[in-house]
């Protein structure tokens, strides 16, 4: 095996050279965003002036004197070549014309076609079964012959329209930034023991990839000259990687949800974060940023937010397991800061943010809109901040203002949800968090419940037990059955105890007068279950009543005098219905991080079919193909069908706006794409 610096172009050179894409590798499968990257940075190279931009590692093997099996790089091989394919096929036509006359002819002949090949196909690049056929048919037919649902096809038409259409580059510029792409030419060696078969395993099956931490922090240094490097790295960079513990990755996607506004995906933080710096003159202006950021993500992991209460706060919620709120928290805490917030105002605004996601738990509100919420959520509280508000009475007001899916639930809700959910089927940290939060409440004497429970000193309890002796279904009476099913998993029915053996399934008597039961326990919970001479319905319906005295105390629905000088727009998700089935009409929405201003509703549609459309074409080729959706189409069947792309359409005129909420929901479905994902900014009602 050897390995050395190319570039790309070098690579593909040869008078006989023939590149063979094995039967083991997947198909093509770049997507639009890749391929958007790719010609991004094509662009920024002629336009930055820079010389050289690496594009990988190539894996290869020579097969036999002028055949080339591609182990590892086949995808970027395939799409350079389309982007070549592209330049030559609008040259072509005239419709770019280079400096040099010959260039078409001079690309086709060096990198597409070996014309004094003996063999029927003389294409240099022979890519896997339809993907050869698609990928010929680029290069030999008409248009009206190319294969319009082949990722080959679609993606050579992203980049022939970007060349012909937009015009970013000159033909002649276009060559150059591609000549400019340098790789990592590994060659195997079979004679001399490589195994091109087990190396292909290892590169797919190691699981080395670079972190998108990894390429942010690459990204962020490499260009910089070696003693800037050492000075931003013990300045900045070292310091944001201790902060942020293992977990740079999510502090680095926290930090641009707060900046943007919207989240970016798991697996493209590197490509937000690359887009993201372009708002900013250097990069060292970025890395203050983080860091004061990421001093703030440090003190909310190690609970040092506040006062002892608050920080208490703090502790609690990562038995919510709430990081989904960070963003808001980060944002808020950097904020108080600033405008030195009193520490009873950073306690009221945590102390509502608790009780805002407890509540929602135990009403079993989706958690995936909490993203949508805590993305924005102090942006919007300074937005209607007034210089004489207290930042806690806004926020309480915008979460209570929130509907459908993103509720504050009130009492009544609350307390139905905490009596008759299935506690005891709760996870381990949730259920640490309510019997912490029913055993101490507000008393400055507390049991360390969550340690004891954690280290196994104290276990749930069933007062009335899982397996019921005939004892017990004397006591509960006739309707044993209905009472166990009814209650047994309930708050109600549950405890804390350090003699869970001990306790089994003895008679409720028992439990309580025994040699530490629940007469001499040291747990305040115990104490109200003692009283009692026996344990049926009645009783179980009393502790219901007491538990929720308790409940609405401990997570009492805050309070607020705030009062918004103008009512703010409506947003709801493609999840809820609210607003949108009472005839109220839209002014914008949001998809994929971007926000859109419309008009119609049949405009938002048309808008997100279409980035549906380039998100993956075949999904929308194979619905209209399967007849199951009437609203499109593999022809124009009528006037009313507007044409997505060839073999594509749509007929808008069909569909009310509730027809469009369940062709979108479909479609989510289809995609696996959250319906959280596309919110609609409504028009206000008039007053």
């Amino acid at each position: 095996m050897k390995g050395t610096a190319s570039h790309l172009l070098e690579f593909l050179e040869g008078a006989r050279k023939r590149f063979i894409i094995p039967v083991y590798q997947r198909n093509y499968d770049w997507k639009r965003e890749n391929c958007k990257q790719l010609f991004d940075d094509l662009v920024s190279v002629i336009k930055e002036g820079k010389s050289t931009h690496f594009f990988g590692s190539i894996v290869s093997y020579a097969h036999s004197r002028d055949e080339v099996i591609l182990i590892d790089g086949q995808q970027r091989i395939t799409t350079i070549s389309l982007i070549l394919i592209a330049m030559i096929n609008a040259m072509k036509k005239g419709i770019c014309v280079p400096e040099d006359s010959r260039l078409s002819e001079i690309l086709e002949d060096t990198y597409i076609i070996d014309k004094y090949r003996r063999d029927e196909r003389k294409v240099r690049l022979k890519p896997f079964r339809d993907d050869c056929t698609a990928f010929d048919r680029l290069i030999y037919n008409d248009e009206t012959e190319y294969i319009q649902d082949s990722k080959v096809t679609i993606n050579y038409k992203y980049f022939y329209d970007r060349i012909v259409q937009i015009r970013e580059l000159t033909p002649d510029e276009l060559y150059r930034a591609i000549d400019s792409l340098e790789i990592i030419d590994i060659e195997l060696e079979p004679q001399h023991g490589d195994n091109p078969q087990l190396i292909f395993e290892s590169l797919n099956s190691t699981g080395l990839d670079l972190t998108e931490a990894d390429k942010i922090r690459n990204f962020v240094l490499m260009n910089l000259t070696p003693n800037i490097q050492e000075q931003f790295y013990d300045k900045y960079w070292n310091k944001i990687e201790k902060c942020s513990g293992n977990e740079l990755d999510g502090f680095v996607r926290n930090y641009l949800t707060i900046k943007q506004g919207t989240i970016p995906n798991q697996r493209k933080i590197y490509f937000a974060f690359k887009e993201f710096t372009k708002r900013y003159d250097c990069i060292e202006e970025v890395l203050q940023d983080m860091l004061i950021y990421a001093n703030t993500y440090r003190d909310i992991k190690a609970f040092q937010v506040g006062d002892k209460d608050t920080n208490e706060i703090a502790k609690r919620l990562e038995l919510l397991d709430m990081t989904v709120a960070y963003p808001f928290l980060m944002a808020f805490l950097v904020y108080a800061k600033e405008v030195e917030l009193p520490l009873t105002e950073i306690y009221k605004v945590f102390s509502c943010i608790e009780t805002f996601i407890f509540r929602r738990l135990m009403c079993d509100l989706p958690t995936n809109a909490l993203n949508k919420i805590f993305a924005t959520l102090h942006d919007a509280v300074l937005k209607n901040k007034k210089e004489t508000d207290n930042y806690s009475a806004v926020l309480i007001y915008i979460l209570e203002s929130k509907k459908m899916s993103s509720a504050f639930p009130k009492d009544e809700e609350f307390i139905n949800g905490f009596t008759t959910k299935k506690v005891y089927s709760m996870q381990a940290k949730n259920k640490m968090y309510i019997f912490e939060r029913l055993e101490n409440g507000s008393s400055k004497e507390k049991n360390d419940v969550v340690e004891n429970i954690e280290e196994g000193i104290l276990t749930i309890e069933h007062i009335m037990p899982q397996t019921l002796s005939n004892a017990w279904k004397q006591e509960l009476g006739a309707e044993w059955e209905t009472i166990q099913e009814k209650w047994l998993h309930t708050i109600s029915n549950l405890t804390l105890t350090g003699y869970n053996i001990k306790y089994s399934n003895r008679p409720f008597a028992e439990k309580r007068d025994m040699e530490n039961g629940f007469k001499q326990s040291g747990l305040r919970m115990n104490h109200y279950i003692a009283q009692f001479d026996k344990w049926s319905e009645e009783e179980l319906e009393k502790r219901k009543q007491e538990l929720s005295r308790l409940a609405k105390t401990i997570w009492s629905y805050p309070e607020t005098d705030f009062e918004p000088e103008v009512q703010d727009d409506d947003v709801v998700s493609l999840s809820e219905d609210n607003g949108i089935s009472t005839g109220r009409k839209i002014q914008y929405y949001i998809f994929q991080e971007e926000r859109e201003d419309v008009d119609e509703w049949s405009e938002m549609m048309w808008a997100v079919i279409n980035k549906l459309f380039a998100i993956n074409p075949v999904l929308l080729y194979e619905e209209a193909k399967s007849n199951r959706n009437v609203w499109f189409s593999t022809t124009e069947a009528s006037k009313h069908y507007k044409k997505i792309a060839e073999g594509l359409y749509y007929c808008p005129s069909r569909s009310s706006t509730w027809n469009k909420m369940a062709i979108l929901k479909n479609l989510f479905r289809l995609y696996q794409i959250d319906e959280d994902d596309l919110q609609f900014g409504l028009k206000p009602i008039k007053q």
